[in-house]
């Protein structure tokens, strides 16, 4: 009986609820909506009904306008600005929400900074314009104090908002340092800690290393270098005219890389000190002395050693540039032919180069479809330098390794002397090149791996031969 009666009351209890409830929902049900909050707001515009945007602080007189299809500073004219930071400043204006009144007739403006404020002028299309006064920040920093033109009465507006209504010149400026792409760079090189390290220049789609050795550049290792500089970032604008650069590191630049286009004539970026909880690194350019941090990510190579900045080849020539390679080494000379077919719209097919090999024909494939001739060759032009050594002294010394090539421009003798028993100098056209090869043990981009392709090739006519 007891469980009986504890059930009737807990339906009683559901019974009064699910009444209150239908209760409680009909009355809000004939209760009229809310109205929304309405907004006081200084400006009250869209920013394609703006015709300018005019802000004057302690940093100067910035007016943003229209020009084509982005917003553009007419005032000042030397400021390498970013649209799409005008643009946020041009929005940002137009509709000015006010957070709270503090007072309506303010007596001592001072107490809001607004005794010598900021100002902000927006003009409309329309020909109607608002002036804003800009003062000093809340005590929480979490907005500004501002008032119309005119009038004493002080309110509060979001702090992002104000930062916009007082922006500076950095605030403006893009932080894309350079307006150039990798393209339009036509030399290059690198200081460190006052030596040269290196300088380059393009020839037609060629880099070549001018010092301190001479030889074409890998572009693979060296295009990185070109894309850090012409995408070189600004991560902060740090001192206008610094009274003491030793700060920064840049009394005395650690890295220095020195480019130049057509258009900027050349250009030095010297870095200095590394500011890591940033990975950045304090920067200036040659002649001026503002300084910035940049991001140092890309700069991966300031510190490698020149053999593994880029990577030269003792000499490296297309093939199809070639017609003769007469190659000397253990006393015996082999002559090779070289026919690489090309059609009138200059293009290749590997099944009608022609190749000889002391007059045998070297053209065919072997097993696997492959020419060993190009295997060779490839192999020859792949030897690559595996030390530095631009006080080495080649003359008078006679060469182990000989190779002339005879090219449809001319002809490049390339002779490796031996400076060692470990190392070969380079020396071309009579030229020493400034970088030594390893003699031994090394087949990949090696002497070693050369020779191998060249039994592999012999072996290959001969049992053509059979």
């Amino acid at each position: 009986m007891k469980f009986y009666r504890n059930a009737i009351i807990l339906l009683v209890i559901v019974a009064l609820l699910a009444g209150a409830y239908f209760l409680i929902r009909s009355k809000k049900a004939n209760e009229p909506l809310s109205q929304p909050r309405e907004y006081e707001k200084l400006a009250d515009y869209i920013s394609t009904d703006i015709e300018s945007v005019t802000l004057e602080n302690k940093e100067g007189t910035f007016v943003i306008i229209r020009k084509d299809d982005e917003w553009a500073l007419s005032v000042p004219t030397d400021l390498r600005y970013d649209p799409s930071a005008l643009s946020s400043i041009v929005i940002n204006s137009a509709s000015i929400v006010v957070d709270k009144v503090v007072e309506e007739d303010a007596q001592d403006l001072s107490i809001y900074g607004l005794d010598d404020p900021a100002f902000a002028t927006i003009k409309a299309k329309d020909g109607t314009s608002v002036t804003i006064e800009i003062g000093s920040k809340t005590p929480t920093g979490g907005g500004y104090y501002v008032k119309a033109s005119g009038t004493n009465r002080v309110c509060v507006i979001g702090s992002y908002t104000g930062d916009k209504l007082v922006s500076g010149r950095n605030s403006m400026r893009t932080k894309q340092l350079f307006d150039i792409t990798v393209d339009d760079i036509d030399s290059f090189g690198m200081n460190r800690k006052g030596q040269t390290v290196f300088m380059s220049e393009k020839d037609g789609d060629t880099w070549n290393m001018l010092t301190p050795i001479s030889g074409n550049l890998n572009e693979t290792s060296f295009y990185p270098m070109l894309e850090a500089i012409a995408d070189t970032t600004i991560v902060e604008f740090v001192e206008d005219k610094p009274a003491d650069l030793s700060v920064y590191g840049l009394d005395k630049p650690t890295y220095e890389l020195v480019f130049s286009t057509e258009v900027t004539g050349e250009v030095k970026l010297q870095m200095g000190r590394e500011d890591r909880n940033r990975s950045a690194i304090f920067a200036k350019l040659e002649g001026n002395d503002e300084v910035f941090t940049i991001d140092i990510n890309p700069f991966t190579f300031l510190d490698k050693p020149l053999k593994e900045i880029v990577s030269v080849f003792a000499y490296i020539v297309n093939i199809n540039q070639v017609e003769k390679i007469d190659l000397t080494m253990d006393g015996k000379t082999t002559h090779m032919e070289l026919d690489v077919y090309m059609d009138e719209e200059g293009n290749s097919d590997n099944d009608k180069d022609k190749f000889y090999v002391d007059g045998i024909d070297a053209s065919g494939k072997d097993e696997d479809g492959k020419q060993p001739f190009r295997k060779f060759y490839q192999a020859l032009i792949g030897i690559s330098i595996d030390e530095i050594d631009t006080d080495g002294d080649p003359s008078g010394k006679g060469a182990d390794i000989t190779v002339v090539y005879t090219l449809k421009d001319g002809t490049m003798k390339v002779e490796f002397i031996p400076r060692d028993e470990n190392f070969y100098y380079v020396v071309r056209n009579g030229e020493y090149a400034g970088v030594l090869v390893k003699r031994k043990n090394k087949v990949d981009f090696g002497i070693e791996g050369m020779k191998q392709a060249l039994d592999t090739l012999m072996d290959f006519l001969a049992e053509q031969e059979k």
